[in-house]
């Protein structure tokens, strides 16, 4: 009721585990002298590794 009355819709819940268990994967290569950010194609590779799936997570824009 709070988020409709203030024109925003819910997002996604995600268990504390998966949370976990993504960043570890999101920044297990940052501290590397190479280190590049993940491109849209291997963020959402990666949420979907975690079960993180659908239109929410998917970072790669759909064409009509």
């Amino acid at each position: 009721m709070w988020l409709r009355s203030r024109g925003y819709r819910k997002g996604e819940i995600v268990v504390p585990l998966t949370l976990y268990h993504l960043g570890a994967d999101w920044y297990a290569t940052r501290l590397e002298v190479d280190w590049k950010p993940a491109s849209a194609e291997e963020a959402t590779a990666l949420f979907e590794k975690h079960g993180l799936v659908g239109e929410f997570w998917s970072l790669i824009e759909q064409r009509c």
